[in-house]
């Protein structure tokens, strides 16, 4: 079987970590091409990362016939442009969270795939580690009870700067987006249902979007649920996640659930006593993209689905409603 060939939307900082470096820990796959904004940085990426061609259009990116699948690292005003467009040219897709603006594009981008039979899955890396995996299970055989709250924060300095695009409402910046999606989902994964947003409160900046949001949530069976994000925090405080489960017999936090290759704990109390532990395995981004490959190769089903995808955002347009913050304008950005 010749080596499958991705390509790269966007010369974007996340890019060399979720997908250049994982393609050089798995066998019959590379990133072979690249498109940015302008032809040098296309270029400049392609000479820093080793990669054979820049491309200085999208366009031409996704419709060359040496690429199976896309990789869209764009702002998310871009994703349900670009995503539609790969799938149209025979692409699969692996997007870049958020999903999409909202919830109606989401819907839009999984017609699409559906039609054209490709692969389309929002790359919520943090999924695929076993550390997230032993949590469920840990969930799954009753280690705190039955669960009644849940409560998952998120916050990352992300300072004001004229070219950053989470400070950009029409690109999709802002706390709840690049953030506060992980906690959404989160809260959705471990209990395995669809909240109701209770209430919602957002901090808007000068520039428009939000800089810190909280809401809560009800599940089904009585289940309370918070999410707190921010990118409006301390600058001496780099990295700031976390989940706390508490049920009728006992606790669990899980530290560090985004990237828990870079250092983890999972601290657990209940009738048993208190005790700790980490879980060791590589990056969550190996682990995404060994996901989906095997998805791509009809090997396994996704764990992250479009649906899925759909009502992630559902749930950030609920928070953004509850939180009175009007966004309909930028459906069309």
């Amino acid at each position: 079987m010749s080596a499958i060939r991705i390509g790269v939307l966007g010369a974007a900082r996340i890019a060399p970590k979720a997908i250049i470096e994982p393609c050089t820990q798995i066998s019959g796959i590379s990133v072979t091409a690249i498109a940015a904004s302008s032809q040098s940085k296309a270029a400049q990426f392609a000479e820093q990362h080793r990669v054979q061609i820049a491309h200085a259009s999208y366009r031409k990116l996704i419709e060359s016939d040496d690429i199976d699948i896309v990789y869209i690292a764009l702002p998310p005003s871009a994703h349900e442009k670009w995503a539609i467009a790969a799938m149209r040219a025979g692409k699969h897709v692996l997007c870049e969270k958020p999903f999409a603006m909202n919830a109606q594009q989401a819907r839009n981008m999984t017609v699409v795939a559906d039609g054209e039979n490709r692969v389309l899955m929002e790359a919520f890396h943090y999924r695929f580690h076993p550390y997230f995996a032993c949590a469920i299970e840990l969930l799954d055989n009753g280690a705190v009870g039955r669960v009644h709250s849940i409560d998952a924060s998120f916050d990352v300095h992300i300072p004001f700067a004229e070219n950053e695009f989470r400070h950009v409402t029409a690109l999709g910046g802002g706390a709840l987006m690049d953030l506060g999606c992980y906690p959404v989902h989160w809260l959705r994964t471990l209990i395995g249902a669809e909240p109701i947003v209770e209430s919602a409160t957002c901090k808007i900046s000068t520039s428009g979007v939000d800089l810190t949001t909280t809401a809560t949530f009800r599940f089904p069976h009585n289940v309370t649920g918070r999410i707190q994000c921010s990118m409006d925090i301390d600058a001496g405080v780099a990295h700031a996640a976390e989940i706390e489960i508490n049920g009728d017999a006992g606790r669990i936090i899980l530290s560090n659930p985004i990237a828990p290759h870079n250092g983890n704990s999972i601290w657990l109390e209940n009738s048993q006593g208190i005790s700790e532990k980490s879980i060791s395995g590589r990056s969550t981004y190996y682990y995404q993209l060994l996901h989906f490959l095997q998805v791509v190769n009809h090997r396994e089903s996704p764990i992250i689905d479009t649906a899925d995808a759909v009502l992630n955002m559902q749930a950030i347009d609920s928070i953004y409603e509850a939180g009175g913050v009007d966004r309909s304008r930028l459906e069309t950005c």
